[in-house]
C-alpha cells in the first residue's frame, strides 16, 4: 500500500497480538480497511424492513446476507462475493401478496490506496457489480456495475470517521429502466469498551435518471460486540428521515474470520 507522499508502506513484522476483527457490516458504510493477506472473512446477518406508503404496508425479511471476504496477493488486496436471500410480503386493499426469491450476486474487489497522513484520509476503492443471477422477481436482469470510494480518519485512538460514496447503475422498480445512483454516508464509530464499538450513521441515497426512485435520507446507529478478536455480532436500526424512505429498518449478524 502507498503513502499519501508517494512512498511504498513498508509491512511490519507480524505480532503476537491479535488485532480485532473489522467488519463492513451492519453499517452501510464500508470499512477502508482489508482482510489481509491470507485471511477469510465471512459476515453474516438478518434484516427486516417496513414500509408504509400509498395505502399499502411492505415488509422484507433479508437473509443470511453471507459476504465472502478473502485476502489475496497482497495485503491490499480483498475479493468479495454476497449472496442474500428475500422474502416480502405487501398488503394493500387489494389483499395480499408475497415475493421470494435470491437476490442477485454481488462481486467486488477492496483496494487500499494510501494510509491516513495527518488530515489526508485512508483511502480505498471498491470495483464491483451485481451480476444477474437472481430469482426473476428481485433480479434487475442485467449487470449493475459501480464503484465505491472509502476515506476515513482515525480522529483518536476510540474515535472514527468513515465516509463513502458511491456511484451504482439501478434498475427502477417494477420497470425496465435503468438509472445512475448516488449514495453517500457518513459514518462515525466510537469504542466504549475494549469489546463494545457503537456507530451512527447518516444515509443519503440520490437516484438521477430515474423514474420511480427517490432521494432517501436515513439514520442508522448500531453497535458491535466483540466476543472473541475473531468473532464479532452486530445489532442495528435505521429510521427513514423523508417519505420516499423505508419507514425502518434494523437486524444483526454475526462475522467471523480464520
Amino acid at each position: 500500500m502507498a503513502s499519501w507522499n508517494g512512498a511504498e508502506h513498508v509491512e511490519e513484522e507480524e505480532s503476537d497480538v491479535v488485532e480485532r476483527i473489522i467488519t463492513d457490516r451492519p453499517h452501510i458504510a464500508e470499512a477502508a480497511t482489508t482482510v489481509g493477506l491470507g485471511r477469510v472473512q465471512i459476515e453474516t446477518g438478518y434484516t427486516y424492513y417496513l414500509d408504509n406508503a400509498n395505502g399499502s404496508r411492505v415488509q422484507t425479511h433479508s437473509f443470511a446476507e453471507p459476504l465472502f471476504r478473502l485476502g489475496l496477493f497482497r495485503e491490499w488486496f480483498e475479493l468479495r462475493l454476497q449472496y442474500n436471500y428475500l422474502i416480502e410480503q405487501t398488503d394493500d386493499p387489494t389483499g395480499r401478496t408475497f415475493r421470494s426469491g435470491s437476490d442477485d450476486l454481488y462481486v467486488g474487489a477492496k483496494i487500499a490506496l494510501a494510509e491516513q497522513s495527518g488530515l489526508l484520509p485512508e483511502l480505498t476503492i471498491f470495483p464491483q457489480m451485481r451480476v444477474p443471477s437472481g430469482h426473476r422477481v428481485h433480479s434487475a436482469n442485467s449487470v449493475l456495475p459501480g464503484m465505491n470510494f472509502v476515506y476515513a480518519w482515525h480522529v483518536t485512538d476510540r474515535f472514527e470517521i468513515e465516509c463513502n460514496t458511491q456511484v451504482n447503475r439501478r434498475r427502477d422498480d417494477g420497470i425496465d429502466h435503468f438509472y445512475t445512483e448516488l449514495l453517500q454516508t457518513v459514518n462515525l464509530e466510537y469504542d466504549v469498551a475494549e469489546k463494545l464499538m457503537v456507530f451512527n450513521e447518516f444515509v443519503l441515497f440520490s437516484p438521477v435518471g430515474a423514474r420511480a426512485a427517490n432521494v432517501e435520507w436515513y439514520v442508522h446507529p448500531g453497535l458491535h460486540y466483540f466476543f472473541l478478536p475473531n468473532l464479532q455480532l452486530d445489532i442495528h436500526a435505521a429510521l427513514g428521515l423523508n417519505a420516499a424512505s423505508d419507514d425502518f429498518f434494523g437486524g444483526s449478524g454475526l462475522s467471523w474470520r480464520w
